[in-house]
């Protein structure tokens, strides 16, 4: 009963658990937590960890008090790192914690392989990320690990000018280097680089020169700073990979990946558009439209199905959304014939 009245007197409202401390009480580890500015994951962990709410307090105050150093800058705590870094703390915690990577390791590998959130906006990958703010990701990269910079001040760090590097020549201008060349062009120098290293065939001047064909071809903006080579362009839209563009359909990649193979299409385009003229067979009721497995299941025979209106209807009727001669086009495919590459050898970084 006097339990009872202290928390009516005191207004302690909501349910749940009770958490006293310092002689006052708080129905949940948030409340608790923003009172004195701990970390609430963490105040989380120390609660269910420890026998009493001040040893999770004082426990909490201490790791807070311990500041990390990452790339030779300090951090309150992993929690900073996240935000500071555009990734997820939850993410972060397990690759330090479950997969006993080190916090340089673990950020490197969210910035590499996970969504990036940067200044209110969530980009799908890092390379993303980069491209929307015309910068080149081996510059961000190095920003960060080098120089011990945050997200933010890497992307809006100036780029600095190259003297030292490898003399080119380019439609009768000459550049002192081969990122000079890129950076007049806004092509990465990241990518040509890289598709140089598999085409040793090609010299570097050959590979910048198909890279600008097919960035050409395909329509990329020369505003905007080419860093990979896109998989698919739908309707003006550049889908990195084809799963990206088969969600939106309610399809997998692999559904469309067989279909091409089976019809001997020559590309994806081509194969949407093969898609796209696919129709089942329905039947009309009064109850609504149904396959006739459907209909046979409740019940009914092969003459009495055929009684009902029969009518032709898409397969995909999410494809039927799309117009596949508008700006479309396998950037993939084509990039393959401009390398001279082998399906079993495609290498996009």
């Amino acid at each position: 009963m006097d339990d009872a009245m202290e928390i009516c007197l005191k207004k302690v409202y909501g349910i749940g658990k009770l958490y006293e401390y310092d002689g006052n009480l708080y129905r949940s580890p948030k409340k608790l937590a923003q009172e004195y500015k701990l970390p609430e994951s963490s105040l989380k962990h120390f609660l269910a960890k420890c026998d009493s709410v001040e040893e999770a307090v004082n426990r909490c105050r201490e790791e807070q008090e311990k500041q990390i150093v990452l790339w030779g800058k300090n951090y309150k705590n992993k929690e900073e790192v996240a935000e500071k870094f555009g990734i997820s703390f939850g993410s972060l915690a397990y690759y330090t914690n479950a997969k006993s990577k080190s916090l340089e390791e673990a950020v490197i590998t969210q910035l590499k392989k996970e969504s990036i959130k940067f200044e209110g906006n969530e980009y799908s990958s890092f390379i993303e990320l980069c491209t929307e703010y015309g910068v080149q990701p081996a510059n961000v990269m190095e920003r960060i690990t080098g120089y011990g910079k945050t997200l933010s001040e890497a992307i809006y760090t100036p780029v600095r000018t190259t003297k030292n590097g490898i003399a080119i020549t380019y439609q009768n201008k000459s550049y002192s280097s081969h990122i000079g060349l890129c950076r007049d062009y806004n092509i990465s120098k990241s990518l040509v680089s890289g598709l140089h290293r598999y085409a040793k065939e090609k010299d570097f001047l050959e590979c910048f020169i198909l890279v600008k064909k097919l960035r050409d071809e395909c329509g990329w903006s020369e505003n905007q700073l080419f860093t990979y080579i896109p998989m698919l362009k739908i309707e003006g839209v550049f889908y990195r990979k084809l799963p990206e563009f088969a969600w939106k359909i309610g399809m997998t990649s692999g559904q469309i990946s067989t279909y091409k193979t089976r019809r001997k299409c020559n590309d994806i385009i081509e194969t949407l558009k093969e898609m796209q003229k696919e129709t089942i067979c329905k039947y009309e009721t009064a109850q609504g439209v149904f396959k006739y497995k459907e209909l046979n299941e409740k019940g009914l025979q092969y003459a009495q199905i055929k009684e009902y209106p029969k009518i032709e209807i898409p397969r995909y009727p999410k494809l039927q959304l799309y117009n596949f001669e508008n700006d479309c086009m396998d950037i993939q495919s084509r990039y393959k014939e401009l390398f001279d590459k082998k399906k079993e050898r495609v290498y996009i970084r």
